[in-house]
């Protein structure tokens, strides 16, 4: 049986400014200059990646440093810095390099779930309006009319 792994690559020296949410795995080696909401898999902030926002995962691993609030549903793994609060439902592991400037909180994962899917239709809505106004001359594609019709 062949399994296909997912994941969003911010390499190093690449920047990208706003938020973004995936259904997959994520590695951030760049600049982020927004949030990021990871529905499934790793959300990794490696060595030297930069995240400027609020980062929510199921695994959340951070080796880079995150200035923005952490929320983790599964595992957290934090051996960068953290500058903001974090807010977990599983386990957690500080390592040796792990520097927090902020409040560590254990919560309920239904009451971070509901967070997280109440940020990614915010998240998505914003996206859209943005798209719509810096586009207005695709506002009105037969896009969604090819998808209706598919459907």
């Amino acid at each position: 049986m062949k399994t296909e792994l997912n994941i969003t690559l911010i390499a190093p020296g690449c920047a990208i400014t706003g938020d973004m949410v995936v259904d997959h795995g994520v590695s951030c080696f760049g600049l982020l200059d927004g949030g990021i909401i990871s529905t499934q898999g790793l959300l990794h902030v490696g060595e030297g990646g930069l995240l400027k926002g609020m980062a929510q995962g199921e695994h959340v691993r951070i080796d880079g440093r995150v200035d923005g609030d952490v929320h983790a549903r599964g595992s957290l793994e934090v051996n960068g810095q953290v500058c903001g609060d974090i807010y977990y439902c599983g386990t957690i592991r500080l390592g040796p390099r792990a520097s927090l400037n902020g409040i560590l909180k254990r919560v309920a994962r239904m009451r971070t779930i509901e967070a997280d899917a109440a940020r990614a239709e915010q998240i998505a809505d914003q996206s859209l309006n943005q798209a719509t106004s810096r586009f207005p001359e695709r506002a009105d594609s037969n896009v969604t009319d090819i998808s209706k019709a598919i459907a």
